[in-house]
């Protein structure tokens, strides 16, 4: 049995839920504790899981729903596990899943938290075919050492997974989790948590991330991913080099998103943000030059 405790993050997805739990079940080597934190569910949710509540599944509940943040805040401040896991309902874990993260954090004290690659999968359960990442062409386990390495991943289009990430108790409370980043607070979490010490991300799939019409990360308000941003600024990275990879990568990123803005204010038959969006610092004709190419090329071949 493995020192970790794997919190399942619940909300009205009974059918979901049940597969996820049954993939912690399936583990190679079973976690000390699995704990289902829900978020203000239906009581069909509950029902669809009674049957394995007991020793070795706990069930916590809200009266009523709150924000994501609040259930991930309260499940990491609850453990007293040496590890812990927050998954997301929708998601499953390949069998080998803890056996070969804890294996890995266990042989490296530096580490203070992994996640990792996965599978796409549908709505019914089916895999895609396609992963998070490449899995050929790159390094096995990549590490990220410092705040910086996290924000060029991001800004690279990238992210670090939030619902196979295991983190080593101890840490995770050293942290402050900022609220105000709302949806986004999981790339402001790594960041913080690479100021004090290592993470890393496992190249090869080591979990299933579901794919259907219920999710919210479909949407990024504006405003909010021009606080990220500028969030992402203020990061520290190793060299000059990545220094200047970063503030080019946040560049194309803020003209792309002024960019959309401006397209779907123009389909409105609103012309008031055009002044303001092309004349604005981070505005690069350049890159906005290659990145309505890449737009059009895309169209054309979907238009086949």
């Amino acid at each position: 049995m493995l020192d970790v405790t794997v919190c399942i993050m619940s909300y009205n997805r009974p059918a979901y839920l049940r597969e996820s739990l049954h993939s912690v079940l399936s583990q190679t080597k079973q976690p000390k504790k699995i704990v289902i934190y829900d978020n203000g569910s239906n009581k069909d949710v509950y029902a669809s899981i009674e049957e394995f509540i007991g020793s070795e599944v706990q069930w916590v509940e809200a009266e009523n729903n709150h924000p994501f943040i609040w259930n991930f805040s309260r499940a990491m401040l609850s453990n007293d596990s040496k590890y812990v896991v927050l998954l997301h309902d929708d998601d499953r874990l390949c069998s080998n899943f803890l056996e070969t993260q804890i294996g890995l954090l266990e042989a490296n004290d530096s580490l203070l938290a992994v996640s990792c690659n996965g599978y796409f999968i549908d709505e019914a359960g089916n895999k895609t075919g396609e992963t998070l990442v490449p899995t050929v062409g790159g390094e096995p386990i990549e590490l990220y050492t410092c705040s910086g390495h996290v924000a060029l991943k991001y800004a690279g289009n990238s992210c670090i997974p939030l619902s196979p990430a295991i983190y080593r108790s101890h840490a995770v409370r050293s942290v402050k989790f900022r609220e105000e980043f709302g949806k986004v607070f999981d790339a402001v979490y790594f960041c913080d948590l690479a100021e004090i010490g290592s993470i890393a991300y496992q190249v090869t799939p080591l979990y299933e991330c579901r794919v259907h019409a219920g999710q919210d990360s479909s949407h990024f308000p504006y405003d909010l991913m021009n606080r990220l941003e500028e969030f992402y600024w203020s990061r520290t990275c190793m060299n000059d080099a990545e220094r200047i990879k970063l503030r080019d990568l946040l560049v194309r990123q803020h003209t792309a998103r002024n960019l959309k803005r401006l397209f779907h204010s123009v389909k409105k038959g609103n012309l008031s943000l055009m002044a303001t969006l092309l004349r604005d610092d981070k505005f690069r004709f350049a890159d906005a030059v290659r990145i309505v190419g890449a737009w059009c090329i895309k169209y054309v071949f979907q238009r086949r």
